[in-house]
């Protein structure tokens, strides 16, 4: 009797899973995929509207401070920080030694430093470490199938989004097969760290079992489509559903998209 009850309850909270809203558990992160993309977008075209240097370090902060927030600040600043660290600096050293603009400050064969060049660059920087930002955060906020699940809400086709959902889980796919085959190479005491050299020379083995497995998880996605019957004309179901979206959530990204337009007409008409 206590069994039956047990099970019967346990499939009952099985069902009501399904009649609730996907929640992560963060307000934030709760947001409708959409209007993320939408707030993200408003603060990068911000960046690139508004005059100078602080609106786009402005921005960069913006981005920690959303995503310390959302519950991913640790994930999202070190991502962060190794593309300011490594492609911001490349992009920085690349146009600064390049532009000649205003008082030069020092110069090495074809290459001129000068204060104008400094500026530009680092503006410049600044503005793609701005677009890196929004892209690397959105991704760190929003799971691809709450998007895709968005977007078919809003009229896109389950093919269209099932090619995007597909695509980019089978990087994360390949990602963790090649994991997988360079720990067996290594338990076979094939040599996988060490000089770039070594690296390479342990690269190429791997490639053939990667590509394999990744070409027997195409079929099996092709006959669990077909179990489903994804290929039908009838109105397709879901089983997932996203959280309304609030008040609050549509004001801020209203006034997130408002402002962004602002800076654009901006651009135009104030400060030039």
């Amino acid at each position: 009797m206590t069994n039956s009850v047990h099970t019967a309850t346990t499939t009952e909270e099985f069902i009501e899973r399904f009649r609730r809203p996907v929640s992560s558990g963060n307000v934030i992160r709760d947001f409708n995929p959409i209007n993320i993309i939408i707030m993200l977008a408003s603060l990068a075209v911000m960046s690139l509207a508004l005059p100078g240097i602080v609106p786009a370090i402005a921005v960069s902060v913006a981005y920690v401070v959303i995503a310390f927030a959302a519950g991913v600040g640790r994930q999202f600043s070190s991502t962060f920080g190794k593309l300011y660290a490594i492609v911001g600096v490349i992009l920085f050293v690349l146009r600064a030694i390049f532009l000649d603009i205003g008082h030069q400050l020092l110069t090495f064969g074809p290459f001129v430093i000068s204060t104008g060049g400094l500026m530009q660059a680092l503006r410049f920087s600044l503005l793609v470490m701005a677009l890196c930002g929004a892209l690397t955060l959105f991704f760190a906020m929003t799971p691809m199938k709450n998007l895709m699940l968005a977007l078919e809400t809003r009229g896109v086709t389950p093919r269209a989004t099932y090619v995007i959902l597909a695509s980019f889980q089978a990087i994360i796919d390949l990602g963790k097969n090649s994991r997988t085959v360079m720990d067996a190479q290594r338990s076979r005491g094939v040599e996988t760290e060490g000089s770039l050299r070594i690296r390479l020379k342990a690269f190429a083995p791997i490639l053939a079992p990667v590509f394999l497995a990744a070409m027997n998880q195409t079929e099996e996605r092709a006959l669990a489509l077909d179990a489903r019957a994804f290929n039908s004309r009838q109105r397709h179901t879901h089983l997932a559903k996203l959280k309304p979206v609030s008040a609050g959530e549509a004001i801020i990204t209203a006034v997130l998209a408002a402002v962004a337009v602002f800076s654009i007409v901006g651009v135009y008409t104030l400060w030039n």
